[in-house]
């Protein structure tokens, strides 16, 4: 490919201060309340379909580097550009992990 005019765009810095709570995915793991600043790289989504729901549902979170459980966050509160491009996590065994790619399925299995 020959790039005839480089574009300017560049994802501007974000970050947010969060506790692990393990609000938003009961994965066996007990949260660990540590206060952490996320930054994009550290956001992922979560596809699920909670009992009786006719369409499943994407959730958007981390995964706590100190204890490896899964907490949900509110998604008005990550820019756009970060949520299009986050990698999605499942649990194994569920309906959504062989959607995964070979790296979503490594960062998967701590949960």
């Amino acid at each position: 490919m020959k790039v005839l005019k480089k574009g300017n765009y560049k994802l501007q810095a974000w970050s947010l201060k969060v506790e692990c709570t393990g609000n938003g995915w009961a994965n066996n793991n007990r949260p660990c309340h540590s206060i952490l600043e996320l930054e994009d790289g550290d956001i992922v989504k979560r596809k699920y379909q909670g009992y009786g729901d006719s369409c499943p549902s994407t959730g958007y979170g981390f995964i706590c580097s100190e204890c490896h459980c899964f907490t949900e966050i509110d998604e008005s509160l990550i820019p756009k550009e970060i949520k299009n491009y986050c990698p999605q996590v499942a649990a194994k065994g569920s309906d959504y992990y062989s959607e995964l790619t070979d790296e979503e399925k490594k960062l998967s299995e701590v949960l």
